[in-house]
């Protein structure tokens, strides 16, 4: 289990509940009183531990050829300091422009691309072999890919590489329009 460090002393943030909701706060609570909203302990959180990044094979729905895709889970990746993660709507590729553009200087398929589904572009696989979009909105829409290997906490067999916050400095204001609802 993965814990962001309290800022004001030896412990480490965890999700409570109050009077006014949901908080985060130090282990140490009442000897230290060091709060944080959600969406700053997800971004301590990609601070220290970074996001990982998963790749997997799917059939393309064009040409018909096996295809590698890639996306980042940061819910899945956030699970590591509370379960409460999970509840939460995914955040994936194409969801974090910054971090899909470094993406997509490494990985050829990843593409700032005009879907027809939602009548504008973003990043997201496309075909190895035809360039045809994969799309955000059907790229695990077999149940025998990797959903039951996300929801199991399984995802190890998919792990490609974890990309640092020093690579990708993801400001604070993109990871907290995730958690508005805070």
């Amino acid at each position: 289990m993965k814990k962001v460090k309290c800022k004001q002393c030896d412990g480490y943030y965890v999700l409570k509940s109050g009077k006014f909701g949901k908080f985060v706060g130090c282990s140490n609570f009442p000897d230290c009183k060091s709060t944080l909203k959600i969406y700053e302990w997800a971004f301590e959180y990609i601070k220290e531990f970074g996001i990982n990044l998963y790749s997997w094979d799917r059939i393309c729905w064009k040409c018909g050829k096996t295809t590698k895709v890639y996306s980042y889970f940061l819910n899945y990746d956030l699970e590591e300091l509370d379960e409460y993660f999970s509840w939460l709507d995914p955040i994936g590729l194409g969801d974090i422009e910054i971090l899909d553009k470094f993406l997509s200087t490494k990985y050829r398929t990843i593409r700032k691309i005009f879907s027809k589904t939602v009548s504008m572009s973003y990043f997201a696989n496309t075909c190895e072999h035809c360039g045809a979009l994969q799309g955000r909105f059907f790229i695990v829409e077999d149940p025998h890919e990797i959903m039951s290997d996300l929801f199991n906490h399984n995802m190890d067999r998919y792990f490609i590489e974890n990309i640092p916050y020093g690579k990708v400095k993801i400001p604070l204001e993109e990871i907290k329009k995730f958690f508005t609802h805070w």
